[in-house]
């Protein structure tokens, strides 16, 4: 079953997008009447202009967000490799001493 439905708002004719499983209302877009001699075309055309961009700033934001948490992934993931790697070297010279490694089916 979509969780997300689009409905159209009965106040003004303007697009809803509603989470079903939340409850709640994710986007209002209003109507946008081309016709309309309130606004001329040019400062509608600059309402979208700007809109975009902050949106854009908005995902940029997110991206830089989950670069970080990549970087930092891979960089623990460096130290956790570093230090199974010490532990072989270590098991290495318990080798060179010529004792046997503890064998779990055995003891």
């Amino acid at each position: 079953m979509r969780s997300i439905i689009n409905v159209t708002c009965p106040e003004c004719g303007g697009a809803l997008e509603i989470d079903v499983s939340r409850q709640k209302v994710l986007s209002h877009r209003k109507k946008i009447d081309l016709d309309s001699p309130e606004k001329d075309k040019a400062e509608m055309f600059d309402d979208v202009v700007a809109r975009v961009k902050a949106k854009q700033g908005e995902r940029e934001d997110l991206f830089d967000i989950a670069k970080k948490s990549v970087e930092d992934s891979e960089k623990r993931m460096d130290e956790l490799f570093g230090e199974v790697q010490k532990k072989i070297d270590d098991a290495k010279n318990v080798d060179d001493l010529g004792e046997d490694p503890r064998n779990p089916f055995w003891d």
